[in-house]
């Protein structure tokens, strides 16, 4: 992908573009007609970001040097106000079709934090707007892979193997049992519903029994400005140094993957990061519907609605109203005191605990009582369960489709195959090259009894530069069907094996969160017995990671329909379970989604690796 960027901005932004497929000229902002044809002409960029109209003779030009290849202007636009535009996973309309049937997207200027015009933020917009464009055309490029006739389209049931029992894939695998596809699944853990000790269990039912939608849930981890950069080296630091590292060793691939976060430049995970939103609050309308239509599976699992947000400083605060009024999610914005008033469960919580709250919209769950209502579902449907049984190979045929699995049983031959493998499937990660992508980042758990007066809401706190700087406190119930508190927070990269735990530097985590209850749960915490009691509670689960923080989406042929791969949505997994269904189901179809392009496994390599070749001059 080239882009042609000729808007002025600041020589640290100009910075950040070099190196990602971009040629930064702004000596063609001013420049004659003829000078910027032949630029065009020259380099043969996808799109050209741009403030100034464009003649017809120069469009006439750059099409004739670029008959066969899509091509687009984005231009930059005075600010529309206090026009706000919420996040979506369908990309930027298509303003104009300017001569030769060249498409023009307009973006307005952003504002700055002064009252101005922040340029660098606005070319960074316009650049994310010619990414997606480039991208959706190379999506459109590529042949749908389902081309066979399912083997049981004669009488009318198409199967599916649903590989691995996660959240994400029995949503799925509910969706589709509901569109009429005979469903099964394999998991190499044991049964949800069988209680076994919470290390045998992957992350869905391994970790606490927990689990939160926000339209910010799902989230970009990257440097998305020029001034941002503490995050971009939370991998060479272990937990006791606010970083991310606990593994014992260093992997054969863990350095590469951590290059691969890093080469993201901040217009990119801007871009990410929009797109990620999206899908967010496309999960959101869905999780809706799904209240609606199957209210049985939300009965008795500890559905609370409306989420809290704590922030331990005013700064950070004040950034997040303005970042929760821009997704659409504010329900109201309280002080300290107020906090305190409103919520009397935190009305011990230490003086300095947070400056004040925002009450977001969003929900929680027991997710292991949801897990285990949605298998009811599906076992009453007919859907067949093997656990305790892993999948140790592809099995294809001469064109590369995929013609079954292998397991211990033997092989298992389906229609189409959904593969949603979590963290650390090795033997599939031998097979599958996306799946290399994936590493683990652990996050922690405790739980504590939720004394009176008991919390009613869920909360998020932020805590800056604290080891646990951020923390999901879900009420729900413990095993007894006591009211409890479940705190989920840290991170901790595992590399490619989420094995690879140095138990010393994950307990710098548990502190943290101790630490955490403590400050805002006095009572809660002296009642469990202090750090020794909270310890007896103390478990950890590893969730699936990319390094560019998008979560997979890959469809390819299987001799009876397709074979999807979904996977690597870090902290949004349960999130975007809805929307990652209806993009399978999409899929299995052979029809279009946003997701097949938005977490296509190429996507980033698309962008970086378009320097090769690229012509012109990058300033």
């Amino acid at each position: 992908m080239r882009f042609l960027v000729i808007v002025p901005v600041s020589p640290s932004a100009a910075g950040s573009l070099t190196g990602s497929g971009i040629s930064y000229r702004p000596d063609l902002h001013t420049a004659q007609d003829s000078t910027l044809a032949g630029a065009l002409s020259e380099m043969c960029p996808q799109v050209l970001v741009t403030d100034r109209p464009v003649a017809r003779e120069v469009l006439r030009l750059w099409r004739e040097a670029m008959p066969e290849r899509p091509i687009a202007v984005v231009r930059l636009t005075e600010s529309h106000g206090s026009l706000r535009r919420l996040p979506t996973m369908h990309g930027r309309a298509t303003s104009a079709i300017l001569p030769f049937s060249i498409p023009m997207y307009t973006v307005p200027r952003q504002p700055g934090s002064d009252g101005g015009v922040d340029e660098d933020a606005s070319v960074f917009e316009a650049l994310a707007v010619a990414e997606r464009f480039a991208q959706d055309r190379e999506q459109t490029t590529e042949p749908f892979p389902v081309t066979a006739t399912p083997s049981g389209a004669a009488s009318g049931r198409t199967s599916v193997l649903m590989i691995g029992g996660g959240v994400v894939n029995l949503v799925t695998a509910r969706l589709l049992q509901a569109e009429g596809y005979e469903v099964a699944m394999v998991d190499a853990a044991p049964d949800p519903r069988a209680g076994r000790p919470w290390a045998a269990y992957g992350a869905s039912r391994g970790g606490g029994n927990a689990r939160m939608f926000t339209y910010t849930e799902m989230d970009d981890y990257h440097a998305k400005s020029t001034d941002e950069s503490a995050c971009m080296t939370v991998f060479d630091r272990p937990p006791s140094e606010s970083g991310w590292d606990v593994r014992g060793h260093e992997g054969e691939e863990d350095q590469q993957w951590v290059q691969d976060f890093r080469s993201v430049p901040p217009w990119l995970a801007r871009a990410y990061n929009g797109d990620i939103l999206g899908l967010n609050r496309r999960g959101g309308e869905l999780w809706q519907t799904w209240m609606h239509t199957r209210p049985h599976l939300f009965d008795d699992v500890e559905l609370r609605h409306d989420i809290l947000r704590l922030y331990q400083d005013g700064p950070h605060l004040e950034a997040a109203r303005h970042r929760q009024n821009a997704v659409g999610a504010t329900v109201a914005s309280y002080g300290a005191a107020e906090v305190r008033e409103r919520f009397p469960a935190l009305a011990h919580a230490a003086p300095q605990a947070f400056a004040g709250g925002i009450v977001v919209e969003g929900f929680t769950v027991n997710v292991h009582d949801l897990m285990g209502r949605l298998l009811d579902d599906l076992e009453a449907g007919g859907a067949r369960m093997r656990f305790d049984l892993r999948v140790e190979e592809i099995m294809r045929d001469g064109t590369s489709a995929v013609t079954g699995v292998l397991t211990a049983d033997g092989p298992l031959v389906y229609d189409h195959y959904v593969v949603s493998p979590g963290a650390g499937n090795e033997a599939l990660r031998r097979q599958i090259p996306s799946l290399r992508q994936v590493h683990g980042v652990l996050g922690c758990w405790a739980t504590v009894p939720n004394v009176t007066p008991a919390l009613g809401h869920s909360l998020k706190v932020a805590r800056r530069g604290h080891v646990a700087e951020d923390a999901n406190i879900t009420v729900g119930r413990d095993d007894s069907g006591e009211s409890v508190l479940m705190i989920g927070s840290g991170y901790g990269w595992t590399g490619g094996d989420p094995r690879n735990i140095d138990e010393r530097k994950i307990e710098d985590i548990h502190a943290a969160v101790a630490d955490t209850v403590e400050t805002l749960f006095p009572d809660a915490y002296e009642k469990i017995g202090g750090r020794d009691g909270l310890r007896r509670t103390q478990r950890h689960c590893v969730r699936p990671w990319t390094a560019s923080n998008l979560g997979i989406f890959e469809a390819s042929a299987a001799a009876g329909g397709a074979f999807v791969v979904t996977a690597g949505h870090n902290t949004g997994g349960f999130a975007q379970a809805p929307v990652i269904a209806e993009a399978v189901s999409h899929a299995l179809r052979g029809v279009g989604h946003p997701m097949h392009t938005l977490y296509h496994p190429l996507r980033t390599s698309r962008v970086l690796h378009a320097m090769a070749g690229l012509g012109g001059t990058t300033h």
